[in-house]
């Protein structure tokens, strides 16, 4: 008997400009290069000039981090706070999976049941412009020890996930946009949701059919 698997379901991610891609795995002296000057572009500096370097190492590390959790799309933002007074660094990534849902309706409740009995934050159902989605909002405290003599200092890291059931049953998308920024997270809020309005499902090719 043969069996017929059906591929996972691309999609397109539309992303403010602020946002840089953070590449994988070891970054290289040419790819570092390439990172700070995509960088040194958003924030209108000098080409290489050291905090567009700093910035680009910075971002490859976590970038690397979270792509060795499983991420398959890693990128990062820099805002200013809408008092102009700190700044914002937001990181965004995207998780791929394979699924079974019979329909969306039936993936949505699903993972409204999932999240609700893990009890990881706030679990609401949204209608985003790619169709129904469930979003967890969650907050992680942890402490950091700096220096010498040594100081701790306590962060919050707050995060907004979308989980995104494609219409076709075969792939779920998990989208998370996280930051520590604690006094500026309604509007990372903001700028998280405006974020999973950008995400579109790919149309199936007609060798998918």
């Amino acid at each position: 008997m043969v069996t017929s698997v059906r591929q996972l379901r691309e999609f397109n991610l539309v992303l403010p400009e602020q946002f840089v891609e953070t590449p994988r795995g070891e970054l290289t002296e040419e790819g570092l290069r390439a990172l700070a000057s995509q960088i040194a572009g958003v924030f209108k500096t000098v080409e290489l000039d050291t905090g567009s370097v700093a910035a680009a190492i910075t971002l490859a590390s976590v970038g690397a981090g979270v792509a060795a959790g499983g991420a398959s799309h890693v990128s990062a933002g820099i805002f200013k706070s809408t008092d102009g007074q700190r700044p914002l660094l937001v990181l965004l990534s995207a998780y791929v999976m394979p699924s079974d849902h019979a329909s969306v309706q039936a993936a949505v409740s699903g993972l409204l049941e999932i999240h609700e009995s893990q009890q990881s934050g706030l679990v609401r159902t949204v209608q985003l412009d790619s169709g129904p989605a469930v979003t967890v909002e969650s907050r992680a405290d942890s402490e950091i020890k700096i220096g010498v003599p040594e100081e701790t200092f306590e962060i919050s890291q707050h995060a907004l996930t979308a989980w995104l059931p494609d219409e076709d049953g075969t792939t779920l998308v998990a989208l998370s946009v996280m930051s520590t920024n604690t006094e500026d997270w309604a509007d990372v809020k903001d700028l998280a949701e405006g974020i999973f309005d950008g995400f579109f499902w790919q149309p199936r090719g007609s060798a998918d059919d």
